[in-house]
């Protein structure tokens, strides 16, 4: 990765890590009004982004699709991203699909500027003559390999897999759809470019399914949160060596707010997963203001927890490790090299952490007070 790309990400992540400091979490007020006064200001995000259409997220077998836009518009636009005309089409059987004008733009503060092909946001639009319309309205993330090596396609897959696994941790996750998607350039049909990507669920769809609202405050502490869904992120990112989030400004997390429970907390959904050892992107590289030199080892960023309230996440991903490796396993689109190192790495996990819960010591040497 160029020194650009470095200075950007490290940049991005000191900002958040300064701020985080310079306030501190044990200067946050202990009550929690702040998700309160979100819920009666209306500084909240109700309701799902559409109403009708297909399903993007009801199966797990690959996805196939085309995407037919102007190339070189498209990337001569990712450093400045507009919105670009686009057709997509979903192929529902073998003789049928639907399609549907769509609107298009690079997206990934650091993606967007190292690939070589974006990952992109598809934008729908109502189409009131057209009851068959993929989409009403709102918005989907599409993750692309950054180039067609076979090195990053497989950065993809791993991601997705990363997604899949979390998706066992908790409902409060994003679902993802793996895809097989042909990109066709609109001035030339003849240049065409087919690889796996991934859809990730609207913002709003996710809470919506899990009967929630999205909180929309820029600074959120550890104590406006509930405890056990943020230790269920803190050691799920732990487990597969991730650093790139930080729940105080809601970096690479997203805070719901439970309409079904009657609670006052808010409730931390993580994504972004790439920077993790688990991916093992070439591109990633560690904070400098944590000391590890290489994503693949693992630094706890969650906040500091009593044995009564880790102990029994740590119950949970125990009785997940199973299911993590028979996920990996079950996940034909790696190679048996890729499967091995990441069952490998989780497996890792586990061996350092099996005996006496061993694991909470760990993560107390360097947890963030509340």
């Amino acid at each position: 990765m160029n020194w650009n790309t470095q200075k950007t990400r490290a940049m991005k992540t000191l900002t958040c890590f300064v701020f985080f400091l310079s306030i501190g979490t044990y200067l946050y007020p202990q009550d929690n009004s702040l998700i309160m006064d979100t819920l009666e200001s209306g500084s909240c995000t109700v309701g799902s982004d559409t109403k009708t259409g297909f399903d993007f997220f009801s199966s797990e077998e690959p996805l196939e699709m085309t995407l037919v836009f102007n190339f070189s518009t498209f990337l001569k636009t990712r450093n400045k991203p507009e919105y670009l005309d686009a057709t997509l089409t979903v192929k529902l059987d073998d003789n049928n699909s639907l399609s549907q004008d769509i609107k298009i733009k690079a997206r990934g503060e650091v993606r967007r500027t190292i690939s070589s092909f974006p990952p992109i946001m598809l934008k729908f639009k109502s189409i009131n003559q057209d009851s068959r319309s993929i989409r009403e309205k709102g918005t989907l993330k599409l993750v692309t390999p950054c180039n067609q090596t076979t090195l990053y396609k497989d950065y993809v897959l791993k991601e997705y897999l990363a997604y899949r696994l979390f998706n066992l941790v908790t409902p409060y996750s994003f679902k993802t759809r793996l895809v097989k998607i042909t990109y066709v350039d609109g001035d030339k049909p003849k240049n065409t470019l087919t690889s796996y990507g991934f859809l990730i669920e609207n913002e709003k769809d996710m809470a919506a399914r899990n009967d929630a609202i999205l909180v929309n405050h820029n600074v959120i502490s550890n104590t406006q949160v509930n405890s056990r869904d943020l230790a269920r992120v803190a050691v799920y990112n732990y487990m597969i060596g991730n650093t790139d989030w930080y729940l105080s400004c809601q970096h690479n997390i997203k805070v719901i707010k439970s309409l079904k429970v009657a609670s006052d907390k808010g409730i931390p959904v993580a994504y972004d997963f790439d920077y993790s050892g688990f991916v093992d992107a070439e591109y990633s590289v560690p904070s400098k203001n944590i000391p590890i030199e290489d994503v693949k080892d693992r630094y706890y960023l969650g906040t500091c927890f009593n044995d009564e309230e880790i102990k029994p996440v740590i119950d949970e991903f125990v009785e997940l490790e199973d299911e993590f490796i028979g996920t990996i396993e079950n996940f034909d689109l790696l190679s048996k090299g890729d499967k091995k190192r990441a069952e490998s790495y989780i497996n890792s996990f586990y061996k350092a952490n099996r005996v006496n819960y061993v694991l909470i010591s760990d993560l107390n040497r360097t947890c963030i007070q509340p």
